[in-house]
């Protein structure tokens, strides 16, 4: 049982790196958060990334895949989710052009007025696509953790975790001791490289939202 509990685990740790470093609003968050008030601000994106997982990994636990699955639900994520990002792209832009950000700023700083940690949950929240891998991908390994009890929905949970925060944690770390080596013409640049990936993931989320619905 040992050995098949180890098997669970880094097969849970290499399928979570697998998504972790696909490019997307939780890793736009990540560098955005990093980059305007350093690193464990930047952490605190993941760390709320995961609180969330815990509480799906629960629900879904208890049975809840097949109601989060309904067409209604996943076009209402994606809908909601969208314009979620776009706002968050809009304060991006707009706290660049009129320079209310800039490298001298501290982690006090936060354009959206909402913390890095609820950052992490309202991001993954937002895209369709993470509950989707979740009722999916991620049921799969559900289920065969709960055939080991708690410990294995445990091994199942820490494995995922720990690839989302030691990418998003090594990331955030190399933006925050980077920005110590850039200029502040290059810091706006990356802001709004930022924003324009949300724009991006905002449309994109919007119009799967749209497709469900109809």
């Amino acid at each position: 049982m040992l050995l098949e509990l180890i098997i669970l685990f880094f097969s849970s740790l290499i399928i979570g790196y697998s998504g972790a470093l696909m490019p997307g609003p939780v890793l736009i968050v990540t560098i955005n958060e990093a980059t305007k008030k350093g690193l464990k601000s930047g952490f605190y994106v993941p760390i709320g990334h995961a609180f969330l997982e815990l509480i799906l990994v629960i629900l879904l636990t208890l049975g809840l895949a097949e109601v989060l699955f309904l067409k209604p639900i996943v076009a209402l994520i994606g809908l909601l989710g969208g314009m979620f990002l776009s706002w968050m792209a809009y304060n991006t832009f707009k706290d660049v052009l009129k320079r209310k950000i800039n490298l001298s700023l501290n982690a006090k700083s936060n354009n959206y007025k909402i913390g890095s940690m609820a950052l992490g949950v309202l991001t993954s929240l937002s895209n369709p696509f993470w509950l989707i891998w979740w009722v999916s991908v991620g049921a799969v390994f559900l289920l065969k953790s709960i055939e080991f009890g708690i410990i294995g929905v445990i091994a199942f949970y820490l494995g995922h975790i720990l690839a989302d925060l030691s990418w998003y944690g090594s990331v955030s770390f190399a933006v925050a001791r980077g920005k110590n080596l850039i200029s502040e013409r290059v810091y706006r640049s990356i802001l709004i490289f930022c924003g324009a990936i949300l724009v991006f993931f905002g449309i994109f989320f919007i119009k799967f939202g749209l497709e469900a619905l109809l």
